[in-house]
């Protein structure tokens, strides 16, 4: 299978985190085939590719590209790299509908496959018009959902495209490695449990229902701490966590993250997945593999996780995620005397080999009769 993938991604995140891992991954096991791969990725991603691990993609000497935001241009860009970069075929990530229509408008006399991998749900046109639309412009895609639950949301909204379902994988090497750390690091008071949250978008990751639960323990005498990480965002999260409890309370430390992850998950006693919608989330099966229990929404994308030590509650069910909260702090010490079972558990379920090679194979398949 020679030639070259063209990765189009919308993803500029402060750390490489598991998508980019993911795609080192597939990387390596192209190479072998003799395939390279390539990286378009927003104007966003441009404006600090100097001082991130995009510009350290560049210094090693990866072939890495950037997006004007201008359709025309854009088009320009892709027509120019399928026929230098002999691509063979056009991975998108997390585009959205105006940058996917410079794809559209490059690809439409090509016969490349375009494969527009599905992280999240699709979610349903708001009238038949707009549906229309939708599934003409997207009608040469192949899609390829993360979980079996985005699968059936494509199945619902594009019922005539080619599509798949592969189950997002996970690096767990680069998990462990960690720092062994105290509440010092962070200013917290004495506590009788550590909870993370991951807060970059409030209310789709159910922050303000965490707030909530923690709000009721703490009314109920159990005094758990609360550190909620984000990248960016930071004066509207703790605007959000003001307008809801009435204050900053001292038990919530609203913190940057880490590139080494596992240093957060392995502090926390409970890590909380509260979200609304998810696709397949990365970050939970990451804490999984790590020492926190884990209490997540029974959305449809959690609800059927393969997680020891998990512990589902009726999304938007206040009152039902404290207990499972309590519940999961209660229990903490299980799954850290069973720790080694649950890493191998883990890794038989969710490894990134498994997706990478998949992901491979279906670039042979849709490649004329490859």
């Amino acid at each position: 299978m020679p030639g070259t993938i063209l990765h189009i991604m919308n993803y500029a995140a402060s750390y490489r985190g598991n998508f980019m891992y993911s795609l080192v991954s597939l990387d390596g096991k192209l190479r072998a085939d003799g395939v390279k791969s390539i990286y378009l990725f927003t104007r966003e991603a441009k404006i600090q590719s100097s001082m991130s691990w995009i510009g350290e993609m560049q210094r090693q000497g990866e072939d890495v590209y950037f997006l004007a935001e201008k359709r025309k241009q854009d088009a320009d860009l892709i027509r120019w790299l399928m026929k230098e970069k002999k691509v063979k075929v056009i991975h998108t990530h997390f585009i959205t509908m105006k940058q996917y229509l410079a794809v559209y408008q490059a690809t439409l006399r090509s016969e490349i496959p375009v494969l527009m991998h599905m992280h999240n749900h699709s979610r349903k046109a708001e009238n038949l018009f707009k549906s229309f639309l939708r599934r003409a412009l997207y009608r040469k895609c192949i899609m390829v959902a993360c979980s079996q639950s985005v699968y059936h949301s494509l199945e619902r909204d594009y019922p005539k495209n080619e599509k798949y379902t592969i189950d997002n994988g996970v690096d767990f090497s680069r998990l462990d490695v960690y720092e062994t750390i105290t509440g010092k690091a962070f200013g917290l008071e004495k506590s009788q449990g550590v909870l993370l949250i991951f807060g970059f978008d409030f209310y789709r990751k159910g922050v303000d229902l965490a707030l909530k639960a923690m709000k009721q323990l703490r009314d109920r005498g159990y005094h758990y701490s609360l550190l909620v990480a984000l990248s960016s965002n930071f004066e509207q999260v703790e605007d959000s966590i003001v307008n809801i409890l009435g204050e900053m309370p001292s038990w919530i430390k609203v913190i940057s993250a880490r590139s080494d992850v596992a240093t957060l998950y392995n502090f926390a006693d409970v890590f909380l997945a509260p979200s609304r919608e998810e696709g397949l989330p990365y970050s939970v099966v990451e804490a999984a593999y790590s020492s926190c229990s884990v209490v997540m929404s029974n959305i449809s994308a959690q609800k059927n996780l393969k997680i020891p030590y998990g512990y589902w509650f009726e999304n938007e069910n206040v009152e039902d995620l404290a207990d499972k909260i309590l519940k999961a702090r209660t229990e903490h010490s299980k799954k850290l005397e069973n720790w080694d079972k649950v890493k191998q558990f883990m890794k038989k379920n969710y490894s990134l080999e498994t997706w990478s090679e998949q992901v491979r194979m279906l670039y042979k398949k849709i490649q004329q009769g490859e």
